[in-house]
C-alpha cells in the first residue's frame, strides 16, 4: 500500500510562483514606428526594412520590420508581433522582395531598384527611432 503525504499549501504556491516567473521576460519599451520609404524620392513598394537597434551606439532589444505598401508606407513591429520598435538608434537593411532574381548563370533583364550595400548589416543606413516621430527614409538609386 503507497500513501501519499499532502503538499503543503505554502510549497505549492511557491512552486507555482517559481514555475510562472520563470517563464516571464522584462517587457523593453518599444515606440510606434511608422513611416515612408523611397527610392530617389520615389515612393517604393514590397521592400522589406529590418531595424536593428545599434548596440555600438548603445542600443539594444529586439529587432523589428516591415514590408512597404505600393505607397511606401510601413509599420514596424517586432518578431514576435509586438508593434514598434526600441527607441532609439538602429542599424537599417534592405531587401527588395521585387528583385529579379535570374536562374544561375543568366542576366538579369532590369536593374535593380536597390544598392546591394544595403542588404547588409554594414550598411550606411542608420536611423534614430524617436517616440511620436513619422521616419522618412530615401535612398539613392544604385550607382549614385
Amino acid at each position: 500500500m503507497t500513501c501519499f503525504r499532502p503538499v503543503p499549501r505554502r510549497v505549492a504556491l511557491c512552486a507555482i510562483a517559481v514555475v510562472v516567473l520563470a517563464g516571464c521576460k522584462p517587457q523593453v519599451k518599444l515606440v510606434p514606428a511608422t513611416g515612408t520609404f523611397a527610392i530617389g524620392g520615389k515612393p517604393a513598394g514590397n521592400i522589406t526594412l529590418q531595424f536593428m537597434p545599434d548596440t555600438m551606439q548603445g542600443n539594444a532589444g529586439p529587432t523589428s520590420y516591415a514590408t512597404t505598401d505600393a505607397e511606401g508606407k510601413f509599420t514596424l513591429r517586432t518578431y514576435d508581433n509586438r508593434e514598434g520598435a526600441v527607441p532609439g538608434a538602429h542599424v537599417v537593411t534592405l531587401v527588395d522582395l521585387d528583385e529579379e532574381r535570374p536562374q544561375q548563370g543568366s542576366a538579369p533583364t532590369r536593374a535593380p531598384r536597390l544598392d546591394a550595400k544595403y542588404s547588409m548589416a554594414a550598411s550606411a543606413l542608420r536611423v534614430t527611432v524617436g517616440e511620436g516621430q513619422s521616419l522618412a527614409i530615401d535612398v539613392p538609386p544604385p550607382g549614385r
